[in-house]
């Protein structure tokens, strides 16, 4: 579909309403770069890599080496890319989140002569409710897998002319000039071709996780959190929990389960509380000594230790906010309690890696969460300076990348974890540094029929991990059903544990089953049924990695069929297999199959709402 991508142009922006297309082969090369040279001294630098075959990742960097200010930029699209298609081609992506049914629901369209698809998320956050920075096409002999990167207000377009394929990602606002020695970056784009969509999409998370995510640095094994975290079981609900000898009550707790591998505290350490406090950085009196004692059990125990934080958004009334206004951008609205931490500001942001830094050493955290419930756009577009739109967004992104790469460093081994009220920034720049352990708020709360959560976890994992290699949520119950809804390779676990009455016998069945399958996870994923917000239908995907796998299957609450018969993906026919099925009792029966017959395979769950795990093993 897309070849000799050398000389095409990859890229494009306006200078002074002139468009300038970057081409690599007519560009200067330096290893990876390369530079064109444009009047007014403004230096346009492509960096091209191309970590596996058929794989490409840029970013163009825009940078002032003259002496006077630049024309005026606009257009800044770090993809302006044309090929060729035959036949019928079609477009599919995923819902951004909105904490409902909807969130990261596959969206699927066919692209005529004429038509154009446009994408675009709300209020600055990447993944937010009406777009996803991550998109496919296949015309039916080739496929291509895009992923924008950009923490921010991004566009993309997609247009068929044709038998051409037009696909253009840039900012949605972006008419700036640069002074001498500013620069600003484009979007980055991720490129995966192949033959079949199915094998393209798994190349490309295989190498997203190999190459771009926090497991480049670790040979591509990373092992994500398995916790313990009842913040919002407990929170203004119960006062004990919210105190140096509630917290350790539910390590030892955690401890005696012997399971998990991190103890998890959310937002209820600082001081004036969750969400009125966000901005102060001393704690509650509940916790006189700080939270060592709490991340100090938690070692003892085997366990890392987790901390939340929220550095972007400041409450009005914080110590933040008092101390250090000139770090604080508004919106404009003056009822607004809220302000964003300016992190394009350098001067700020030294001042939050330090206040960061001291709090990650000095009570032992192991696991940086960074939550972001604040919505940025309305507060960059009202402090833009006159003639430079977008200039705010462009410093104040690249300022958080460099916040977290500044604390990757300072803490070799540090996991971070990446959330926004759920998984509303799950671009890959986001991905390359981070892990999201809470891909949607729809975690806050237990199932219901109105909230039907389970149900949404399971669509959340069919959709997500098409593109993304780490990924989880919460859970409420011990049942096996919810459990398997919710659990990749980790999981966080809202289980009742000060209740008196709790007992833990059901939770270590199910964490021993995440645990057995945990690794299995780095293996290609695929979707036994498609995503579906119905409740009288089955759900089923299937993990593989060299010759070892496992299915889930779930027959819906009301599904009227007891049986669902499936073909099952990458299995070797000519192979004898050891298959365990676990029902929803976690009861196992073990047998030897041959591989023509697991391949066609009849799952059985005799109640609704029940599920199974079909768990094999090559021979």
């Amino acid at each position: 579909m897309i070849r000799n991508i050398f000389d095409r142009p990859l890229a494009s922006f306006r200078l002074g309403g002139q468009r300038i297309a970057l081409i690599p082969s007519r560009m200067k090369r330096s290893g990876d770069s390369f530079s064109l040279a444009l009047p007014g001294g403004l230096t346009a630098i492509l960096n091209l890599t191309s970590p596996a075959e058929d794989f490409w990742h840029w970013t163009v960097l825009l940078r002032n080496d003259g002496g006077e200010r630049t024309l005026q930029i606009t257009d800044l699209c770090g993809l302006d890319l044309t090929f060729p298609a035959e036949g019928e081609v079609v477009w599919e992506s995923l819902r951004g989140d909105s904490c409902g049914a909807a969130s990261f629901l596959p969206l699927r369209e066919a692209l005529t002569d004429g038509s154009l698809i446009r994408s675009e998320p709300t209020g600055g956050r990447s993944s937010q409710e009406t777009a996803f920075p991550y998109f496919d096409l296949t015309d039916g002999k080739r496929s291509a897998v895009f992923a924008i990167g950009w923490t921010g207000q991004w566009y993309a377009e997609t247009e068929r002319r044709g038998n051409e394929i037009h696909v253009k990602a840039g900012f949605s606002h972006c008419d700036f000039y640069l002074d001498p020695g500013e620069e600003a970056r484009s979007c980055g784009v991720l490129l995966c071709c192949g033959p079949r969509l199915t094998e393209t999409r798994q190349a490309f998370r295989r190498i997203c996780r190999d190459k771009r995510s926090p497991a480049a640095s670790t040979d591509g094994r990373l092992e994500i959190p398995l916790s313990l975290q009842v913040f919002d079981r407990y929170f203004r609900r119960n006062p004990f929990w919210a105190s140096e000898e509630g917290q350790l009550t539910c390590v030892r707790a955690a401890g005696e389960i012997g399971l998990f591998n991190t103890y998890w505290l959310d937002a209820a350490w600082f001081r004036d509380g969750f969400p009125t406090g966000v901005g102060n950085y001393d704690f509650e009196p509940t916790f006189p000594h700080g939270l060592s004692p709490v991340s100090e059990a938690a070692h003892r125990a085997g366990m890392k230790f987790m901390l939340w934080f929220e550095p972007e958004r400041v409450n009005a009334k914080s110590d933040t906010a008092r101390e250090h206004p000139e770090f604080l951008l508004s919106d404009g609205n003056p009822a607004n309690p809220d302000f964003l931490f300016n992190l394009a500001d350098d001067d700020a942001r030294a001042w939050l890696f330090s206040t960061l830094r001291r709090l990650i050493r000095e009570n032992g955290v192991d696991v940086y969460r960074q939550d972001a419930n604040i919505n940025p756009l309305p507060y960059w577009l009202h402090n833009d300076a006159p003639g430079r739109t977008g200039y705010l967004e462009n410093r104040y992104v690249t300022g958080l990348y460099r916040l977290w790469d500044d604390l990757l460093a300072e803490f070799p081994g540090l996991l971070i974890d990446n959330c926004s009220s759920g998984g509303r920034r799950l671009d890959f720049e986001m991905m390359r540094r981070s892990v999201p352990m809470w891909r949607s708020d729809t975690g806050c709360f237990p199932p219901s029929e109105e909230k039907p959560t389970y149900l949404w976890s399971q669509n959340q994992i069919l959709g997500l991990t098409r593109y993304l290699p780490y990924h989880a949520c919460a859970v409420w119950s011990e049942e096996a059903s919810s459990v398997r809804s919710a659990a990749t390779m980790g999981l966080a676990c809202n289980f009742d544990v000060l209740n008196p009455g709790w007992t833990p016998d059901r939770a270590k069945l199910a964490l021993a089953e995440i645990i057995a399958l945990r690794d299995l996870w780095d293996g290609d994923f695929y979707a036994l049924t498609p995503a579906s917000t119905e409740k009288n239908v089955w759900a089923a995907w299937q993990l593989d990695r060299d010759g070892d796998g496992f299915c889930a299957f779930f027959r819906r609450g009301e599904s009227p069929d007891s049986r669902m018969e499936c073909s099952l993906p990458a299995i070797d026919t000519g192979r004898m297999y050891q298959v365990t099925l676990r029902d929803e009792d976690y009861i196992k029966h073990v047998s030897m199959l041959h591989g023509s017959a697991l391949k066609r395979f009849t799952a059985e769950i005799p109640s609704p709402g029940g599920s199974l795990i079909l768990e094999y093993h090559i021979l």
